[in-house]
């Protein structure tokens, strides 16, 4: 029998896409969940069992509980999950593998965006004007460069709805009281006018080898401005000027495991800006599967000291992310013509499997009862 895979992180796309591409290649899967109930991992076939706890740590204690006697691979699914698995590194046993840093930066410190982007130049990015993080309106600096985005410092310290597109000081004081009654500590990031941003997919190994095989060219977003991709592209990456200084941020902070570099293409000067990168799965996996690519699957092998399975046969091609796109068509944001043709020229959707497609109903049946307001807003214990 094989190893399991343990699936770290919140009921989301991110951990129900790493249940359906490990478990068809025939990997049992078990789920350890915090957060919101939404049942969208458990309705995965491949998911043999679901644990649940009220925090990232409780469901370490769980993990070491009742999982920890056999060999298993856990896949950290979300910021807090990478977290929680590399502060218990020391005390989860030899049973354990996972993804974590081996250099002077912990994950943890890595989450902070104002490193992420020092770390970045020093090794090559382009990158965009960012603040010291603003913890009061007393912090907001003399200079900004409007437009700008407000972003959390920390991603999982706040919501994606505290991305705000700024285009004055008039406009940025009255949106940084806002987000500071419930974030903490932002940065504000200038905004580069992109054509489209890019996110590129990758896993870094134990050898210090980093595996690239291919970019998602995000061509239409929800929200508009600073949202999540609606339709995009997946190709091969051969532009030298983004590999080279990714494989030296993750060989310079010593990262093994699943990662993504969020990056925006100016239309302005034709350059790619590093905005930050996410020391985990990312929800895109899922598709890149459908493409002929398993990171997850090359991440397992190279904790378990396995040659790596080579994907050889890539088909690029476009897919969609169909609730964000679904939801740009509602809130007026496309034409249903645009919605259609993009539809149309789409050759794959995030949970569609169709051995698999309950979540893909799933995540559309949670919307509607929302709306209805008879979803019960119960979260996990």
């Amino acid at each position: 029998m094989k190893q399991k895979i343990i699936v770290l992180g919140k009921d989301h796309t991110n951990s129900t896409g790493i249940a359906q591409t490990m478990g068809r290649e025939g990997f049992p899967i078990i789920a350890v969940l915090w957060g919101a109930n939404k049942g969208l991992v458990a309705s995965s076939k491949y998911v043999q069992r679901v644990y649940t706890a009220s925090s990232p740590q409780g469901c370490i204690d769980l993990i070491r509980e009742k999982l920890s006697s056999e060999q298993s691979v856990i896949i950290a699914c979300c910021d807090d999950a990478a977290i929680a698995l590399e502060r218990n590194r020391n005390v989860l046993g030899n049973n354990m593998r996972f993804g974590y840093t081996d250099g002077k930066w912990s994950i943890e410190e890595l989450c902070d965006k104002k490193l992420q982007v020092k770390l970045a130049a020093e090794v090559g990015f382009d990158v965009p004007w960012t603040s010291s993080p603003i913890e009061s309106i007393d912090d907001v600096p003399e200079f900004v460069p409007f437009p700008c985005i407000t972003k959390p410092l920390i991603s999982s310290q706040g919501f994606k709805k505290d991305l705000r597109v700024v285009r004055s000081k008039e406009e940025l004081i009255p949106i940084l009281k806002n987000l500071l009654e419930h974030t903490k500590r932002i940065i504000l990031q200038q905004y580069i006018e992109r054509d489209f941003e890019i996110s590129v997919l990758g896993c870094g190994l134990k050898g210090g080898e980093v595996v690239i095989p291919c970019v998602e060219n995000k061509l239409t977003l929800y929200p508009k401005y600073v949202g999540l991709e609606c339709l995009a592209n997946i190709q091969p990456l051969k532009n030298m000027s983004i590999i080279t200084p990714i494989k030296n941020l993750i060989n310079k902070v010593g990262y093994i495991g699943l990662f993504s570099v969020e990056m925006m293409h100016s239309k302005m000067d034709d350059h790619y800006y590093f905005t930050e990168i996410n020391l985990r799965n990312d929800g895109a996996n899922s598709l890149v599967y459908k493409y002929g690519v398993n990171l997850p699957l090359n991440h397992f092998e190279d904790l378990c000291g396995i040659p790596l399975t080579q994907f050889n046969v890539f088909h690029p091609g476009y897919y969609i992310w169909e609730m964000h796109h679904t939801l740009s068509l509602i809130r007026h944001e496309i034409s249903f013509f645009k919605w259609l043709k993009e539809i149309m020229k789409s050759e794959g959707l995030l949970l569609y499997f169709k051995d698999d497609r309950r979540p893909f109903f799933k995540q559309y049946l949670n919307w509607v009862m929302s709306i209805l307001h008879i979803h019960r807003k119960n979260t996990y214990k």
